[in-house]
């Protein structure tokens, strides 16, 4: 182990996981942008902005996704399985519209996503992204 992996500690994992999440979002946005008609931003640095704006939201909804979960793990009764689907399933499918809300809000107009479906679509593929991501990084690191 390096030192820097001995040092570090759960703000620089935060700062990594944000760095790298917005530099994923911004490549994939900006596929998306040149290749499809879900998503015009016009400029880079709109595409850019709005990586940032996206990897805070994602950042958000799986703290708040995992806030739920604990408060589920610590309630005396015993645990739904079907309450925790069920939940977890909500806080992400209704902040896909806080997405749409917030990105209108920001960005007035200089965005434009072609429907929630499209948003959806680009969630999914920037969640494969980060996922595949997460095993390259996990894999390069176990010992051979």
């Amino acid at each position: 182990m390096s030192s820097v992996e001995q040092n570090s500690n759960n703000r620089q994992e935060i700062f990594r996981n944000m760095l790298v999440g917005t530099l994923l979002y911004s490549v994939v946005l900006g596929f998306f942008n040149d290749y499809t008609d879900i998503l015009h931003t016009g400029t880079y640095s709109t595409t850019f902005l709005m990586a940032i704006v996206m990897q805070i939201l994602t950042y958000l909804t799986y703290m708040i996704k995992d806030k739920f979960v604990d408060w589920l793990d610590n309630r005396k009764k015993p645990k739904s399985k079907i309450l925790l689907i069920f939940g977890v399933w909500l806080i992400i499918f209704l902040s896909k519209f806080v997405f749409l809300w917030v990105i209108e809000f920001i960005f007035r107009g200089t965005v434009e996503i072609s429907s929630f479906f499209g948003l959806l679509l680009m969630v999914v593929i920037l969640t494969i992204a980060q996922k595949l991501v997460e095993i390259v990084y996990c894999k390069l690191g176990d010992k051979q």
